[in-house]
């Protein structure tokens, strides 16, 4: 068997356009979350990379929230099942690996159960790891 190297114009044309007619459609893992805040839950689909907090409000939720960077903890909340990345939050590592999140800048990575915290609750828990 031996190969051989498409030299012609024409050759090359019809490489070139079949090149052009495959698609490659790629799939975006969504992860399904289970949301309560104040004693409602919806269930939102959030494409891997999004926030929480972004999918919610894009879904008419009424959610608090301030800044959206991590910083002001007005979102806050508690992962009661589930992994997320909010390694772009303020909290303490402490206040993290007891489950506390804040929405705006959690990411989910499997499929989660999350409630609605008061900011006064997660204050507390933060100062008290703190000192």
């Amino acid at each position: 068997m031996s190969a051989s190297v498409c030299t012609s114009r024409t050759c090359r044309a019809n490489v070139f356009s079949s090149r052009r007619s495959v698609r490659v459609l790629a799939t975006r893992t969504t992860y399904k979350i289970s949301l309560t805040h104040e004693g409602k839950s919806m269930e939102l689909a959030v494409p891997e990379g999004e926030s929480i907090l972004s999918v919610a409000l894009d879904k008419g939720m009424d959610l608090p929230h301030d800044c959206k960077l991590g910083v002001c903890m007005t979102c806050p909340a508690k992962l009661v099942s589930g992994t997320v990345d909010a390694s772009g939050s303020m909290l303490s590592d402490d206040v993290a690996e007891k489950g506390y999140t804040l929405l705006c800048v959690a990411v989910p990575k499997s499929d989660c159960q999350v409630k609605t915290i008061s900011e006064d609750e997660l204050l507390d828990l933060q100062l008290m790891t703190s000192q």
